[in-house]
């Protein structure tokens, strides 16, 4: 991905991502920076890394892209962005706004790369749902046989409800198949429903019916947090986080 300022070169390594800028970092291109390191938490990796050896700063307060997006990160999809930038003007830089000190940042890509092995487990399971009436039931059944596998039976009824909600918008809405993703990791699950439709999800009246046409109502209610981020493919992910109820 490329602005007139600056090139986003986005590549895989592993389950993790790397994105390398060149160019200048100001402003204007702050939106396109935004927009691909999204799209790259989207994929769910292990982590993300940004290398900005061959970046300069026009304005510094564009920097603060990388703690919002840190800050998001560490919701959904639950990795770190971490930051690997050798010594020079731009770690320099970095030191003087004390973003080191709230975004991980090291000297070399090699170096977050294995800071990321050190990331907690999780467990995590997914389903690819038709674009059917039928989806919504599956989705229950699926985060119901799930969480009774995961022993996480008392966020079972919440995921039920966010799941078949997410995944009848999808469905509903953006007459789009849906795949389902849940992982676990310390007591948090997120589940998070991608589909091919492009449009946020709406605040919908309230319907009647028993499931169904609650949408970000009922989200709003269950989830600690939630959001939606596009994907490359121009759809977009659909993600809330429920915490374990405490003993």
């Amino acid at each position: 991905m490329t602005s007139p300022e600056l090139t986003v070169d986005v590549v895989r390594h592993g389950k993790a991502t790397i994105v390398r800028l060149a160019g200048e970092l100001g402003m204007r291109s702050v939106p396109h920076l935004r927009s691909a390191l999204l799209k790259c938490l989207a994929d769910e990796p292990s982590g993300v890394i940004v290398e900005l050896d061959g970046a300069t700063v026009a304005a510094p307060v564009a920097l603060g892209v990388f703690q919002t997006l840190a800050r998001r990160a560490a919701e959904w999809p639950g990795v770190l962005l971490v930051l690997a930038v050798g010594e020079g003007p731009m770690r320099d830089l970095l030191r003087r706004s004390a973003l080191d000190r709230t975004v991980p940042t090291l000297p070399s890509v090699a170096e977050a790369l294995r800071s990321l092995g050190g990331m907690p487990p999780r467990r995590h399971a997914e389903i690819d749902l038709p674009a059917d009436a039928t989806s919504a039931a599956l989705a229950r059944r699926f985060v119901t046989d799930t969480c009774v596998a995961w022993q996480a039976d008392g966020l079972a009824d919440d995921a039920r409800v966010v799941a078949s909600e997410l995944v009848e918008n999808a469905v509903r809405h953006g007459k789009s198949r849906a795949l389902v993703r849940l992982e676990l990791r310390r007591g948090v699950l997120t589940i998070a429903v991608r589909d091919d439709h492009p449009a946020p999800p709406e605040h919908r009246s309230v319907g009647l019916a028993p499931t169904g046409g609650r949408g970000v109502f009922m989200i709003d209610a269950l989830a600690r947090t939630w959001g939606f981020t596009p994907t490359w493919g121009g759809g977009k992910v659909v993600w809330a986080v429920l915490a374990a109820p405490h003993p």
